[in-house]
């Protein structure tokens, strides 16, 4: 395995931290990685399809608010997820 030892700084505001921390994680790579491979002009495939991912989002959020949400805007929400997988 080669040795990593130098660092390169770059700074970047939270909204670009965000977007690179997520396509990083579309891809199953760590930020490092990711952005090494970009920089090197190597190959980067998602590994998850971007509606996939947002589906993911979707039910994950809806999980949380369940507890909160009436009956029929729970419905409301599947029914929405149901129609985007079609």
């Amino acid at each position: 395995m080669r040795s990593k030892t130098l660092g390169i700084n770059v700074r970047v505001t939270p909204e670009e931290k965000e977007k690179l921390l997520k396509n990083a994680d579309y891809c199953a790579l760590s930020l490092s990685e990711y952005l090494r491979r970009l920089g090197l002009e190597m190959n980067v495939e998602a590994t998850v399809r971007e509606k996939d991912y947002r589906l993911f989002r979707q039910l994950k959020q809806l999980r949380a608010a369940i507890p909160q949400l009436e009956k029929d805007e729970i419905i409301r929400c599947i029914d929405a997820i149901l129609k985007e997988l079609r």
